[in-house]
């Protein structure tokens, strides 16, 4: 009975130390799979892409597809998710491994729908998608057809139509421009859902300013030197309406700077317009919302930014093109 009685306390301490193995194996995988994450970090907004979306948006079109990050990761409505100037993208850990990140129905989302059509014949140049009732054409088609198709962007919610004067067509979850100004394969362009979504749906905009760097020992906190990040709400647009300017103002740690001074000047061809902004906040955003004053169609209009905290001063631009 003695024997059996050691028998069993040694294989219970065996079972125990077996278990913290596993453990201690799980633990060091985990940490050496988040220590190798990729990541990639974009000066023009501040924001990092990581992991699973960065895969994604390498393996499907870059910035052609999505534009520059303009938030990192954050949890909203109970998923993982990051906004790109033309896209939201979505983790879904329920799909399988190939399927687990998808792009947000924005174009479902900001209620693009048109009613569908009767069914017509297809062609080379043109596909009926009776899931929605709406047809994909010439150059749209094949932009489709080359990134992605119904997996990516999704079904087609209108027809080609025109708006604003331009050329566009809603999916799902994107929307595609006509560009006539430009040549080539590069006259089908993103239209910017992802920053129009979310001023629509009242995200904070805390989220638009880049994080902080993470602190070194020794680092100064005191501010030696400022950067200033400007970004318009819609980069084409039409020859009168209204335009939005963000403005980012961080230190040399990539902080947000609150109560910079901000100005601005529109260089439109109807005379510069210097203009304050209210200082900046706490996260170092500060936004100005403006009327167009566009003289002719075609016209790139730049605005120059200037900032100042304290002695130090920034300067930085953004642009805008006007069409009809």
């Amino acid at each position: 009975m003695q024997l059996s009685s050691m028998g069993r306390v040694l294989r219970s301490k065996l079972s125990a130390a077996l278990l913290l193995a596993v453990a201690l194996a799980s633990a060091i995988a985990l940490h050496t799979q988040a220590q190798s994450e990729p990541a990639r970090y974009f000066p023009e907004t501040g924001h990092t892409v990581k992991g699973e979306f960065l895969l994604y948006f390498d393996q499907h079109g870059g910035l052609r597809i999505f534009g520059f990050p303009i938030t990192d990761e954050f949890d909203w409505n109970g998923r993982r998710v990051q906004y790109f100037q033309k896209a939201r993208m979505e983790l879904h850990p329920e799909n399988p491994p190939t399927d687990r990140v998808v792009l947000g129905p924005l174009g479902d989302e900001l209620d693009h729908h048109a009613p569908p059509d009767a069914p017509t014949a297809n062609d080379p140049y043109h596909r009926y998608f009776p899931e929605t009732g709406h047809t994909v054409a010439y150059a749209f088609l094949n932009f489709y057809n080359n990134y992605g198709g119904t997996d990516v962007l999704g079904y087609p919610i209108t027809n080609f139509r025109i708006e604003n004067s331009w050329i566009v067509q809603y999916f799902q979850r994107v929307e595609l421009v006509w560009h006539p100004e430009l040549s080539g394969d590069q006259r089908v362009q993103l239209g910017n859902l992802g920053l129009l979504h979310f001023d629509a749906a009242g995200l904070d905009p805390a989220l638009l300013s880049p994080p902080p760097a993470p602190g070194l020992p020794g680092q100064s906190t005191t501010p030696t030197a400022i950067k200033v990040i400007a970004s318009v709400r819609r980069s084409i647009i039409g020859r009168s309406g209204s335009q939005t300017l963000y403005v980012f103002v961080t230190d040399q740690q990539a902080k947000g700077l609150a109560q910079a001074n901000v100005s601005y000047v529109i260089h439109d061809g109807s005379g510069d317009r210097p203009i304050q902004m209210p200082p900046t906040g706490t996260n170092g955003l500060t936004t100005d919302t403006f009327d167009i004053h566009a003289t002719r169609p075609g016209q790139i209009v730049v605005i120059e930014v200037r900032a100042g905290y304290l002695t130090l001063s920034a300067t930085g631009e953004t642009l805008y093109l006007t069409w009809y």
